[in-house]
């Protein structure tokens, strides 16, 4: 079983060194200083909990020849990388490219590049960061994470054999718990609705989690764009996907009640905070391709369009 991962940040490098640690051959395609500390080095992981580091050592490309065919390659990038990497693609011949990118924009792209048939779509419930060059410090969701989001495969189309299940078994059998979907782009659709409300609302708070609790006003316009998003979906015709999602749409008082004991854990910290504050030029793509919807529907969204008056004074 060949992989290829494109993409050596914190979630690239997890993926590539839980699958190299399951037994999978793992490249990794990377350039700059962190394809040199992982060519030097490997890869160094450890779990937020923990004190333990993992280190696999895995290979290391810098471009892709076209005869050089993976059974998967994973495609894990920001959203405002992805244009740069397509070109990447476009000549090989492996058979399915696993787009690990967060968009609320479709998937003509990826298609114009590779053909309908060869994309897959996925994304991955972890968060990370990488620290004194070269350690990948993560969290993969599990427990009660999975309440919120868990690592999520599905296809554009179906082939003649089960590639969703097989790679969703792939990452179960790496320790990174996996479901399938049939409707991704509602799924991704609904995960940027609900991401770009909690981004703008920290961002409101200097990306503080805590500060942002303490301001239940705030916690309940958070709630209520997130309620708007869902429902400018709804409007368009998408589901809200995945359906464990359902207590979204209970009063708003209640959700954010919610929110306000979740953004006082770990959690929040670990799974929304850090990538908000580290991924501003990305949820600021995410945020356009929302009002790109918002504007669509012809709806009324007040909540949503105030936190999106907000700008970071961090991050650039």
């Amino acid at each position: 079983m060949r992989i290829l991962v494109v993409g050596a940040g914190a979630i690239g490098s997890l993926f590539a060194g839980k699958l190299a640690g399951s037994g999978k051959d793992v490249t990794i395609l990377a350039r700059g200083d962190r394809l040199e500390a992982v060519r030097k080095n490997g890869l160094h992981l450890r779990e937020s909990t923990s004190s333990t580091v993992e280190r696999f050592p895995v290979k290391t490309i810098t471009s892709l020849a076209p005869d050089d065919r993976y059974d998967f390659v994973l495609v894990v990038v920001q959203r405002t990388q992805i244009e740069a990497v397509l070109p990447l693609l476009a000549s090989n011949q492996s058979s399915s490219f696993v787009f690990m990118v967060n968009t609320a924009a479709g998937y003509q792209a990826y298609v114009d590049v590779v053909g309908a048939e060869r994309v897959m779509i996925a994304f991955p419930s972890a968060g990370g960061e990488v620290v004194d060059g070269n350690v990948v410090v993560y969290r993969i969701g599990r427990g009660l994470v999975r309440l919120f989001q868990t690592t999520t495969v599905g296809e554009l189309v179906h082939t003649s054999y089960d590639r969703v299940g097989f790679l969703a078994g792939i990452f179960r059998e790496a320790g990174i718990p996996t479901v399938t979907c049939k409707h991704m782009d509602d799924w991704q659709k609904t995960h940027v609705a609900v991401v770009c409300a909690i981004a703008q609302a920290l961002y409101k708070h200097g990306g503080d989690p805590i500060r942002l609790s303490k301001h239940f006003s705030d916690v309940r316009l958070m709630v209520a764009a997130i309620q708007e998003g869902l429902a400018v979906l709804r409007c368009l015709g998408h589901r809200t996907i995945p359906r464990k999602l359902w207590y979204l749409r209970l009063p708003g008082f209640l959700v954010a009640a919610v929110f306000s004991f979740v953004l006082r854990t770990d959690l929040a910290e670990t799974a929304m905070a850090r990538h908000a504050r580290r991924a501003v030029d990305e949820m600021d793509v995410l945020k356009r391709e929302l009002l790109d919807l918002v504007e669509a529907s012809h709806m009324d969204t007040p909540a949503i369009r105030t936190l999106a008056g907000i700008t970071p004074d961090f991050g650039k």
